[in-house]
């Protein structure tokens, strides 16, 4: 899995690393199905709007996963929406997983009928 920050500037080295650990946990947990990961974040840019928005945008095996998190801070922005990616991910693993039982299953019963 490869990690790119684009417009990184308003994330420091310490916690990039953070993040970046995190995400290698979440890969090793699916094994190989996360295959690019880019971060982006926006901060506000206007008088007087507080909101800063974190992008994780992920090609995954079949899929693309989009998190996107706004907040009054860009480190909670990164966070929640890095939180947001997590739940996306296991929701598409947890799919993936039922497809694969749901499978078995099926072969499961035409063994047992040729039987």
């Amino acid at each position: 899995m490869e990690i790119h920050w684009h417009h990184a500037k308003f994330v420091d080295d310490e916690a990039k690393a953070e993040i970046e650990q995190r995400l290698h946990e979440l890969a090793d947990q699916g094994h190989n199905d996360l295959i690019d990961v880019r971060i982006s974040g926006n901060p506000s840019r206007h008088k007087g709007h507080t909101k800063h928005e974190v992008k994780i945008t992920c090609d995954a095996r079949g899929h693309e996963i989009v998190a996107r998190c706004s907040g009054d801070r860009l480190d909670n922005a990164l966070h929640d929406a890095l939180d947001s990616f997590k739940k996306q991910v296991r929701h598409m693993r947890s799919k993936q997983n039922d497809r694969h039982r749901q499978r078995r299953q099926r072969e499961q019963m035409v063994e047992q009928e040729e039987a």
